[in-house]
């Protein structure tokens, strides 16, 4: 029984993981968390936290063609929070601050 138990335990957690693979975080969280949604519309990160030091990312499939529209939003006492979107080479194709509304991008290339 106990067996079965921790099989079902572990089976669900890779699935957790496998169904994540889209959002990394990479640093530092105290007292909160961080957290993405890989919605098939659109994606988010979202976090509540004292301290947050690193990066979190949130992988998209785009297509050709295609109008993206981004807004950012946040409620920092302290520190910066700046928003990149980079294509699949790192390449930096948009800085986003909070505060500035929406932006669009026309996507040029198939790309993540």
């Amino acid at each position: 029984m106990i067996v079965g138990i921790f099989k079902n335990t572990i089976l669900f957690v890779l699935c957790l993981v496998i169904l994540s693979g889209c959002f990394t975080r990479e640093g530092t969280i105290v007292g909160g968390k961080v957290h993405g949604s890989s919605d098939s519309v659109s994606g988010s990160i979202s976090g509540d936290y004292r301290k947050f030091t690193g990066s979190a990312t949130q992988d998209r499939k785009v297509k050709k063609g295609e109008n993206w529209i981004f807004s950012f939003d946040d409620k920092t006492k302290q520190g910066t929070i700046i928003a990149y979107v980079v294509d699949s080479n790192d390449n930096t194709i948009l800085e986003f601050n909070s505060g500035e509304g929406e932006k669009n991008i026309k996507v040029p290339k198939d790309d993540t």
